[in-house]
């Protein structure tokens, strides 16, 4: 400024000059901000009437204008000052936020724009008709607050069905979107453990195209005052002004502007911004970091919201047509339960009272549903064969009082599958065997009186986590990120990668379900359809299977590693052997029939003199064993 100055020659009218151009400039742009109506100006942590926050990132998130963030690396304190509003990293950025806007029609005017920051991914996505994965995705990379607007979107049907979402990455319910939508996603990146962060700094609406503009605060104090005359005078303005402001800011009584005139000389490092070693501020900045450095990364779930919105419910499309629309439906009951109607009387979207009605002692119909399927999970066929349908359509119980009770008991023991399951399994009809009289047989051909325990073959899951299993490749630790299934082919648009053979020797529980390409090893032993319910899968016995478990790498893989397992254990002698694997494999011993013709048929595949030592060999016979009827059937 001193060259600007000195190349003009006169001071005074200089300095006079650029105070008028200022406070015309100022004046000009506050009569352009009339025009919007402030919704939040987060003078106080509260947002918008209608409008809802989620996440421990906006809980903790308000902070007062010029409030410091501090560094998380390097010899910097201070990273720079934030402004007055909601910053979901003004904790940490490990911790997620989101703020959701109502129904675009129910917030007043044409626009909304907000005032927004944000990194690593954070931003805002479009939903039209509740859907989230609709691929208006926008992600933000810039650190200082810009305003955007968001112009209401007229829908099919003349109907406006629109929300926006302003949330850190892991609260975007489409994020990783499919590749091309968010520019600077690697294709590869599945969107993990990301330190996203959003910042809104204020919210207006109005109807004419535009935004609001810097009314250039920070110059005020600058400009006060009568005009310099000298150099050393100038110097002495601005050497006041920023003392001033700093000052203030340590005193906790900043002005508007004064934030931007000590972030710039934070950025210009006039100020000292280092932490001394032999100095408090330095244990404190350390603990800071290592207590941020213990946060876990945010996990989410997409789950239903409570808003004020909710109850206007959606107009019926007429024959299933979109833009055919008929009358406006509320959420309720049907009409067969309206003695127990409290969802109308709700202040809310209904679904708590919808819940605590289907819990109510006096309507046993959920817990009659729930011990169904446990029972079917148990015994493989439920006391009503149809667990998706218990109405007209649907199959009577074969032992309706044990039903009845059941779900009675169900209810007093508090809901407890764990009671519920040690029930069942100590009953005298679990313990029965698999043998079936010939009498038996002829009166009740489909077991439905439970004459002996139905041999059934298991789920898929259960056959690839019982091979994991008695291989000694299992990984049994709880939770944890979802594992890309094998996949001879990948497709990077679709973001289908292809994972370890086994899974890393996680349980099947954790193998990532696409719709798209879903496991083809579970695919091939009914794995239902992952798009749909399914109450009952079906049960096929076709050659594929057998075609799977001969020739499948991950079989024979599985067999490799048993085999490396076994040959590193001492036992006297191929018997002992073998008998260890029917009791790892069949939880039994063999018989001496089958030790006969085990023991034959690992002297048919033996390669080495030393058969104890032939890995192959007994790699052989864990894959025959992996094939036998027994270890994928329940007995």
């Amino acid at each position: 400024m001193a060259k600007l100055f000195k190349a003009e020659g006169n001071i005074e009218a200089t300095w006079t000059a650029l105070s008028a151009e200022w406070a015309t400039t100022r004046a000009a742009r506050l009569k352009t901000n009339e025009s919007f109506e402030p919704l939040a100006d987060f003078s106080k942590p509260q947002v918008p009437t209608g409008w809802v926050t989620d996440g421990d990132g906006m809980t903790h998130g308000w902070v007062d204008d010029a409030t410091p963030l501090i560094a998380l690396e390097g010899e910097a304190v201070v990273t720079r000052l934030l402004p007055r509003g909601y910053h979901t990293h003004a904790l940490s950025s490990r911790l997620p936020g989101a703020l959701r806007m109502p129904l675009q029609h129910l917030v007043p005017h044409q626009f909304v724009s907000l005032e927004l920051a944000g990194g690593e991914f954070g931003g805002y996505l479009q939903m039209d008709e509740n859907s989230i994965l609709h691929e208006g995705v926008g992600v933000l990379n810039q650190v200082q607050p810009m305003w955007r607007s968001f112009g209401d979107t007229a829908m099919k049907g003349g109907v406006t069905k629109v929300t926006i979402d302003f949330v850190t990455s892991s609260l975007n319910p489409n994020f990783p979107a499919r590749v091309g939508i968010v520019p600077g996603l690697a294709s590869s990146d599945l969107g993990y453990d990301k330190r996203s962060w959003l910042s809104i700094t204020g919210i207006v609406a109005h109807d004419a195209a535009g935004t609001p503009q810097d009314t250039l605060d920070s110059f005020a104090s600058l400009y006060g005052g009568p005009a310099p005359k000298t150099l050393d005078e100038v110097d002495g303005r601005i050497t006041a002004w920023f003392s001033a402001a700093v000052q203030r800011w340590c005193a906790g009584q900043s002005q508007p502007g004064d934030r931007q005139v000590i972030d710039w000389l934070l950025t210009h490092k006039f100020l000292p911004n280092q932490a001394k070693v032999d100095r408090p501020l330095a244990a404190l900045m350390a603990e800071y970091r290592r207590v941020e450095q213990q946060i876990e990364f945010p996990r989410a779930v997409n789950s239903m919201d409570e808003r004020e919105t909710a109850k206007s419910g959606l107009y019926l499309n007429l024959r299933g047509n979109f833009d055919a629309l008929g009358e406006q439906v509320p959420p309720d009951f049907l009409q067969m339960f309206a003695g127990r109607n409290t969802v109308a009387q709700s202040t809310g979207s209904g679904r708590m009272e919808l819940a605590e009605s289907l819990l109510h002692p006096e309507h046993p119909l959920t817990s009659r549903v729930y011990v169904n399927r446990v029972w079917q999970w148990v015994f493989g066929t439920g006391l009503v064969t149809t667990p998706d349908d218990f109405g007209r359509l649907g199959d009577m119980p074969s032992h309706p009082e044990l039903l009845d009770w059941l779900a009675r008991d169900f209810m007093r023991q508090g809901w407890s599958t764990k009671q519920l399951v040690r029930q069942l399994v100590l009953s005298e009809s679990f313990k029965q065997s698999d043998v079936v009289s010939e009498a038996a047989r002829q009166r009740d051909p489909a077991n439905r009186l439970l004459h002996h325990y139905p041999t059934r073959r298991m789920e898929a899951e259960a056959i690839r986590d019982a091979m994991l299993a008695v291989s000694g490749r299992l990984d049994d630790k709880l939770y944890g990120r979802s594992i890309n299934p094998l996949r001879p082919t990948e497709d990077a648009a679709k973001r289908l990668f292809s994972g370890p053979l086994d899974g890393d020797g996680r349980r099947s529980l954790y193998l990532t379900m696409s719709i798209m390409a879903p496991p083809k090893f579970l695919m091939t032993f009914d794995l239902p359809d992952v798009r749909l319910p399914s109450g009952r899968r079906n049960v096929t016995n076709v050659p594929t299977q057998a075609l799977l478990l001969l020739n499948d790498p991950l079989a024979v893989s599985l067999a490799r590693h048993w085999a490396a397992g076994l040959i590193k254990t001492p036992h006297a002698s191929p018997e002992e052997r073998l008998e260890s694997m029917f009791v790892t494999a069949f939880g039994r011993s063999p018989t001496d029939s089958e030790k006969v013709k085990w023991t034959a048929l690992l002297q048919s595949v033996v390669t080495l003199p030393d058969v104890m030592a032939d890995e192959a060999a007994w790699a052989q016979l864990a894959h025959t064993i992996f094939n036998s009827q027994e270890f994928i059937y329940y007995r």
